[in-house]
């Protein structure tokens, strides 16, 4: 009995050993190098697109201010055309100088004037009127004042003044007060309030500090010529011709 179960064990044991050894057990892999895998519900899984970065809204540029307009330059005076300047001492301190400046524009100066000259000579005598009826100027400039400056009562010229304005009728006009040499400020305040429609020139506005010759009062020669120069870029600004009428000045 014992014998017969010798070659069955043996049989065993020879099958044992030629079976494949087992196949080893697959290591667990970890977490950092896979992620595992979401429960499946059944719907396919659609991938969330992140939402694009939101781009910061760029401020609305500033207004650009708008380009000033290049200043207009004066028109050139008026060639042929006549201007009669009047006045005292001051008068022909300037005028001289003054037509100089009117001839490089083609425009003849006429200066008439006396040196010990007064507001009410000039108002009442048949001066003004013969050199207005003889020169037919489109322009009058009137330099006077200068030796009144220091009367009492500079109101007494009001009227005066406005019969000069009325003698040189409807002609354009501009009265070219004397520069200032003394305190007395009243016959300056006088004529720029009675000169309608003449224009009045303040002086002291066109040329400040104009240097004097010795006797304080009456400019240096070079003085003149650039009053002259000022005078006429202030006559050239204030321009503005109409139909026959060059010389025709800008209303105050």
């Amino acid at each position: 009995m014992e014998l017969d179960l010798l070659p069955m064990m043996l049989g065993l044991w020879l099958v044992a050993c030629a079976s494949p050894p087992p196949t080893p057990t697959a290591q667990p892999v970890p977490a950092s190098a896979s992620a595992p895998a979401p429960p499946s519900t059944g719907a396919p899984t659609v991938a969330s697109a992140e939402p694009a970065p939101t781009l910061p809204s760029a401020e609305p540029a500033p207004a650009s201010a708008p380009t000033p307009a290049a200043p207009t330059a004066p028109e050139p005076l008026p060639e042929g055309t006549v201007v009669l300047h009047i006045g005292d001492s001051m008068a022909g301190a300037l005028g001289v100088a003054l037509n100089d400046e009117l001839k490089q524009h083609k425009v003849k100066g006429i200066l008439r004037f006396k040196t010990a000259s007064y507001i009410p000579g000039w108002a009442g005598g048949q001066e003004l009127p013969l050199h207005l009826s003889q020169m037919k100027p489109d322009l009058v400039l009137i330099t006077l004042g200068t030796n009144e400056v220091k009367m009492p009562d500079p109101t007494q010229r009001a009227p005066l003044v406005k019969k000069i304005v009325k003698l040189i009728g409807d002609r354009p006009c501009v009265w070219i007060a004397p520069p200032i040499w003394t305190e007395e400020r009243g016959l300056y305040h006088v004529i720029r309030d009675n000169v309608a429609p003449c224009r009045y020139m303040d002086t002291e506005i066109v040329y400040p500090g104009m240097p004097r010759l010795g006797d304080k009062i009456h400019p240096t020669i070079n003085a003149r010529k650039e009053w002259a120069k000022r005078v006429v870029a202030w006559l050239a600004n204030e321009r503005r011709p109409v139909a026959g009428k060059p010389w025709a000045l800008r209303a105050e």
